[in-house]
């Protein structure tokens, strides 16, 4: 199947949270995601839950990095682990765009994290493929 076959009647949704990305020290056990590698930790966290004093590291400014502002867009299609060309397509046409994004794939869908300012082109953008974005 190719990817376009499969954004017939697709939807996509913003979240209404707006989040933060956090190169941290820590996992934060509230964040929408921890990603641990080898040389670092990323947490995606929806930016009302840094004000939270748990978060020591963010009260103190001990980050190393902290980008605030990003909103999620949820591809809302289920896809099989064999799908080919979905992620590389949708990257694709927000580059075109000029959309910066930071893509998620969970085991059936897909999340892209898009700047607050480019939500409007994104939908733009995702609507002249097939996808009904909101």
């Amino acid at each position: 199947m190719k990817p376009e076959d499969w954004f017939k009647n697709a939807k996509a949704y913003f979240w209404e949270e707006s989040f933060a990305i956090i190169k941290s020290n820590q996992t934060y056990p509230e964040a929408f995601a921890n990603i641990t590698d080898q040389d670092e930790i990323t947490v995606i966290i929806d930016q009302n839950k840094l004000r939270n004093t748990r978060y020591p590291e963010h009260n103190n400014k001990k980050m190393s990095a902290l980008e605030k502002n990003w909103k999620i867009l949820t591809l809302d299609v289920v896809f099989p682990l064999n799908a080919v060309g979905i992620l590389a397509r949708i990257a694709g046409i927000l580059a075109e765009k000029g959309i910066s994004i930071m893509a998620i794939s969970a085991y059936s869908r897909d999340h892209f994290l898009i700047r607050e300012e480019n939500m409007d082109k994104a939908i733009l953008a995702l609507e002249s493929i097939g996808i009904s974005a909101k």
